[in-house]
């Protein structure tokens, strides 16, 4: 029976959303945080819709979750979700009261939940998904998230053991978590194995967590991503169930199990973002010909990675950049090395602007973070826009990247005056998590340059 408690959050909580609704805001946060305070186990008195699946992990929540529901809507299931929403307890609370009545009862079929790693200790005791779709596990910021042995912890912990995991095989933090579910899928990449076992100088992963041993790397792909084994006691990367076996960018498509998927983004991280979304699909039952389809209409979410002309033969990418992140921001300076062309900018905003009110955050990440990618000859122009500038400008010194082709700006406010547009075509504007409204400010800036 359904204490008063709850009764009485759940009502609370329903005129918060339906008080936010009428002002014209989201009801994606404080009707949860409302709800949570007056009952810290109000997730757990919510009766859950037919199919819960929650996915997790360092980097790649949104883009994956956001593409399961979009899969699943499109075979018809009704669908809730938190994308536009908070991952965290109070996120998690909110987009499951939207989609209860004032009893507690679902209204649609499935629910697709992103979860932040850390706040997995007051989600999980709650709830039991069917499914947890997990892309990695990767070092991140020091003050939030610690380091990866401590984010495993809270997962071992927090997991339930009934739940089925869909695990990244190819990273070995995450290929291993929680030993106490037995129902485990695996997925991974094949296509364009790296003939090196070198990534990136910063590793969150050396020795072998069974026995002590030294993991010996069949190749790296970057950071501790690839294919390893311990040479003492095997412990290592699990066969795969899903596996990329080919990446076609000239005709825009990749291979899964011998089927073919439009190729959304060749950005190996993406990539494996959407084999573990089709591996989660598959096992739902979802048909090839379905996930095809969504796929046709598939893109990554315009806050994350966008591109678009604008005009006299230049380009414009805008790519979110994970501050405080150096695996994220090393993945995003490594994509835009390889990207064509010999004449490209890139306009850098990763700045700790939103983090740094009444603290001093420690900037030690930026030497975790790979600057050698921007040694690449068709990069012409870096501009290191933010507080945070001369920091780069010190990497830069040590990496070695000329100081010929850089310029660092203090203020991100008009940071795109420093592209040289008579020299540079194509070009990229890299934006912290927080940086998103001053990330449209330049753009519209460089759109009046260009006269776009």
């Amino acid at each position: 029976m359904k204490t008063l408690r709850f009764l009485f959050a759940m009502v609370a909580a329903k005129c918060a959303a339906l008080g936010l609704r009428l002002l014209g805001r989201n009801a994606t946060y404080l009707p949860g945080l409302i709800a949570v305070k007056l009952a810290p186990d109000f997730i757990g008195h919510l009766k859950k819709p037919e199919t819960l699946i929650c996915v997790t992990g360092t980097n790649g929540k949104t883009t994956t979750s956001n593409f399961i529901t979009s899969v699943l809507k499109s075979t018809g299931k009704r669908v809730t979700n938190n994308s536009f929403g908070s991952n965290v307890q109070a996120g998690v609370a909110a987009a499951l009261l939207l989609n209860a009545n004032l009893f507690g009862k679902p209204k649609n079929d499935v629910a697709v939940i992103e979860v932040d790693e850390r706040s997995s200790l007051k989600i999980y005791p709650y709830i039991t998904p069917d499914y947890i779709v997990i892309n990695n596990i990767m070092r991140d910021s020091l003050k939030r998230n610690a380091h990866t042995e401590f984010i495993s912890f809270i997962l071992n912990s927090a997991i339930p053991k009934e739940s089925t995991l869909i695990l990244n095989a190819d990273d070995i933090i995450c290929s291993h978590l929680a030993p106490q579910c037995e129902k485990r899928i695996y997925f991974g990449m094949d296509a364009e194995k790296p003939d090196h076992t070198e990534g990136m100088a910063a590793k969150d992963i050396v020795y072998c967590p069974a026995c002590g041993g030294r993991l010996v790397a069949e190749y790296i792909r970057y950071n501790h991503i690839g294919r390893v084994k311990c040479e003492r006691c095997g412990y290592g990367t699990p066969d795969r169930d899903f596996t990329v076996t080919a990446i076609d960018r000239e005709n825009g498509t990749f291979t899964v199990n011998g089927e073919d998927y439009k190729l959304v983004n060749d950005n190996i991280v993406n990539v494996f973002n959407f084999c573990g979304a089709i591996a989660l699909l598959t096992t739902l039952g979802v048909t090839h010909a379905e996930i095809v389809k969504a796929f046709e209409t598939a893109e990554i979410v315009k806050t994350r990675f966008v591109s678009e002309a604008l005009g006299g033969g230049r380009s414009l990418t805008m790519i979110l950049s994970k501050g405080q992140n150096p695996v994220a921001v090393s993945r995003v300076f490594s994509y835009v090395s390889k990207c064509e062309g010999d004449d490209k900018c890139l306009l850098v905003m990763v700045d700790d602007k939103a983090d740094n009110t009444n603290n001093v955050e420690n900037t030690c990440w930026l030497y975790d973070l790979d600057y050698r990618p921007l040694l690449d000859k068709g990069i012409g122009q870096i501009i290191f826009a933010g507080k945070r500038c001369y920091e780069h400008q010190l990497r830069c010194a040590m990496t070695g990247i000329p100081a010929a082709k850089t310029a660092f700006v203090p203020e991100v406010a008009g940071s795109v005056n420093a592209i040289d547009l008579d020299r540079f075509k194509d070009i990229y504007l890299l934006y912290d998590n927080y940086l998103l409204d001053d990330a449209r400010r330049e753009e519209k800036a460089l759109k009046g340059r260009c006269g776009a």
